[in-house]
């Protein structure tokens, strides 16, 4: 059975291993465009009278490698009901992402890699920091063990009227005012997760003085490492310090006084990214530094300095229309506008 062929057996039969509430949803399949370029095709089974904001995503083309590595189709079918029938869904009326003055204090940061995003960022206002790009996106739910969110476009941003740079503020100052999470890489690898208040730390004490840097939800963290609050809190505790790119969730902060090679420093996180890091969470190759003085981040050795809080690259597009992408929710469920 080829993957089409899989597909349409699946839209088939996917209701009978349903339950009762499910058998008058209405079913479409949509591409799920993902950040380094990742897409995958999805089933959405929604209710027809129901505004919703968001409707789990079926992943058809990992549900189709299950089947060729020799699930029986029952159990694939089982498996997307069980995930359907068990998904928590957040309490959002969709109409609402409509209106800018409703959402405009949800609106979050995200960090990824410029030139692995190229196709994804063509529809998407963002502002390069580098090698890497900030994207924005409306938190729909949150709690301490995720979130979910929808990645804001070109055509929803001029329907708002609102500019990049206006989303950049807006993001900014949502993460300004929430604490990061701050831990000694060393103590977590032993298990001792405790959060550290940054000027309570003495990197001296610390046979790694290595520090995580990440959300609450230690996930889609990175983007902390370009919050000014946060970064001149720890620079004016450790000094001049290198940022290091461990993943889209998180960054390392070490002080510069205890790397004797910054090139050598690169090397490592070439080869972790390489062997240990799956490409869609890699974040960069690159070492950095923070400038409190002019709140920016630039590639340790070389690269132009650009600011935080400097306009945005790149203008938005006339298109008006509303495009509703499907995103993923970040404690582990696939979501749909």
């Amino acid at each position: 059975m080829n993957f089409d062929t899989f597909k349409k057996k699946v839209y088939d039969n996917i209701k009978s291993h349903l339950s009762d509430e499910y058998q008058n949803y209405e079913m479409k399949f949509q591409t799920v465009k993902k950040s380094s370029g990742r897409e995958y095709e999805a089933l959405m089974i929604s209710p027809k009278d129901r505004h919703m904001s968001v409707t789990p995503a079926l992943n058809l083309n990992e549900a189709f490698r299950k089947y060729e590595n020799g699930m029986d189709f029952d159990e694939v079918l089982d498996d997307l009901a069980d995930i359907r029938m068990n998904a928590t869904l957040p309490n959002f009326n969709k109409d609402d992402l409509f209106d800018y003055e409703k959402i405009k204090d949800r609106i979050v940061p995200r960090l990824i890699n410029t030139a692995a995003n190229k196709e994804y960022l063509a529809d998407k206002p963002h502002k390069n920091i580098e090698d890497l790009s900030i994207v924005y996106a409306v938190r729909i739910t949150e709690d301490n063990q995720g979130f979910s969110e929808a990645v804001i476009t070109n055509d929803l941003a001029n329907m708002w009227g609102v500019t990049a740079q206006d989303l950049h503020e807006r993001a900014m100052n949502y993460i300004a005012e929430r604490p990061p999470v701050f831990q000694n890489i060393e103590s977590v690898l032993f298990g001792n997760k405790e959060n550290l208040e940054i000027e309570d730390v003495e990197p001296d004490n610390y046979n790694v003085p290595f520090f995580i840097l990440t959300n609450q939800q230690k996930t889609k963290g990175a983007i902390q490492a370009l919050n000014p609050k946060t970064m001149d809190r720890i620079t004016a505790k450790f000094g001049e310090v290198y940022v290091i790119p461990s993943s889209v969730d998180e960054t390392l902060i070490v002080p510069k006084r205890f790397v004797d090679d910054v090139e050598s420093l690169g090397k490592m996180v070439r080869e972790i990214n390489a062997n240990d890091v799956r490409p869609e969470d890699q974040l960069s190759n690159n070492i950095y530094e923070y400038d409190p003085k002019t709140q920016s981040l630039k590639i340790a050795g070389n690269g132009q300095t650009q600011n935080a809080n400097s306009s945005p690259d790149d203008e938005l597009d006339e298109n008006n229309n509303v495009a509703q992408n499907p995103e993923e929710d970040q404690s582990g469920q696939k979501m749909a506008m």
